[in-house]
Order: structure tokens, then C-alpha cells, then sequence
């Protein structure tokens, strides 16, 4: 049997940098996290599920109708962390699902090849924990195997799945990213976003 991917985009925060919910800016004719829905719907034996908080309804709005599982993070304001344990939460419960893919709203440059490679490299591997690395950082998108669900539905602070990770690091491997990590925090970003694309 295929093994099955919950991919999990964490859209909650309230883009203070950026002074507008970066999640609706405009993107490729669509917006920043229509693109990241659209590539995530792509792949194959996935299904997708996305957290959303501040600026929950005109988000909502503009994602809704689209092929996914929408939750709302009331304590989005706690940081990552408390995104990833909500939608994991959730993923768990389904039970149907062997590793979580987690991934962001803003990274519109990760390709839908990278996302496959690192679903390849979990089934080959049986590695826990397979994380992105970009040439200073590692971290999302990042795969986590079903046996540590628990641990990431308990998370709360802003660090993220970075305690799951440190506690497991013999379990972790890294893919390579072939573009330059890229995120769109602020609006000088933004518009390097828009051309580069």
C-alpha cells in the first residue's frame, strides 16, 4: 500500500513586518497561500490541511472551496509551535496518515519536486526526521514520521518542532534545497518575490 502524507501549511500569523496579511498578497495570478495549496494539492497520496488565526476571516475567504482541511489556531499568537500541535491534533486523530509534511505560507520558491524529494527520501530512509537544508539554516519543509505525532501535538511556544528535532537528532536527515531559503517577511521581500518570479 502507498504510504500517505498529511501536508500541513501553517498560515496563521499576523504578518506584523509585512503591515497586511501576507497570506492574500498577490502571487503568479493567484495569492501566497493559493500557490502553496495548489502545489501541495498536487502530490500525490497526500492530503492537505492548513492553520489559520490572525486575520482568520478574510483568510478563510479566500481559501475557502479549496481541497483541504482548514483549522483555525485561536492561540496563533503563541507562536508556530502552537499551529503545528492543532493541525497535528487533528492529522492524529484521522489515523490514516504516516508522516506529516509540514511547510509554510510565505516560501512561494520551494518547487513541487522538492516536496516529492523529501516524501522519497522519508519512504527509502524510514528516517524520522527529514528537514530542508538550506545553505545557513535547516528547517521547513520538513517531514515528520507518524511516531512522533504525539510529541509534536504538545508543542506550544514559538520555536516551532526545533525541541522534537534537538531530541531526536540521531533520526534526522537533511535534503538540500537547490534555491536559496526565502521567505516573505517584509515588503522589500515581497517585491524581490515579485521579480524574481
Amino acid at each position: 500500500m502507498m504510504s500517505k502524507t498529511a501536508i500541513l501549511i501553517l498560515a496563521a500569523g499576523e504578518s506584523k513586518r509585512m503591515g497586511e496579511p501576507k497570506q492574500l498578497l498577490p502571487y503568479n495570478n493567484s495569492t501566497l497561500l493559493l500557490h502553496t495549496i495548489e502545489q501541495a494539492n498536487s502530490i500525490k497520496y497526500a492530503d492537505v490541511f492548513i492553520v489559520i488565526g490572525a486575520h482568520f476571516s478574510d483568510v478563510f475567504k479566500s481559501i475557502r472551496g479549496q481541497k483541504a482541511t482548514i483549522l483555525k489556531n485561536n492561540n496563533w499568537e503563541d507562536g508556530m509551535g502552537s499551529s503545528i500541535s492543532k493541525g497535528v491534533e487533528l492529522i492524529k486523530k484521522k489515523n490514516n496518515y504516516d508522516r506529516v509534511l509540514v511547510t509554510l505560507a510565505d516560501t512561494p520558491l520551494i518547487t513541487q519536486e522538492h516536496y516529492e524529494g523529501l516524501i522519497s527520501l522519508s519512504d527509502e530512509t524510514g528516517k524520522r526526521i527529514i528537514l530542508t537544508n538550506y545553505e545557513e539554516v535547516s528547517g521547513v519543509p520538513a517531514i515528520f514520521d507518524k511516531s512522533l505525532f504525539n510529541e509534536l501535538s504538545i508543542l506550544s511556544d514559538n520555536e516551532g518542532a526545533k525541541p522534537v528535532v534537538i531530541k531526536y537528532k540521531k533520526e534526522v536527515l537533511e535534503m538540500t534545497s537547490k534555491i536559496p531559503f526565502f521567505d516573505v517577511d517584509t515588503k522589500e521581500a515581497y517585491q524581490k518575490l515579485l521579480k524574481l518570479s
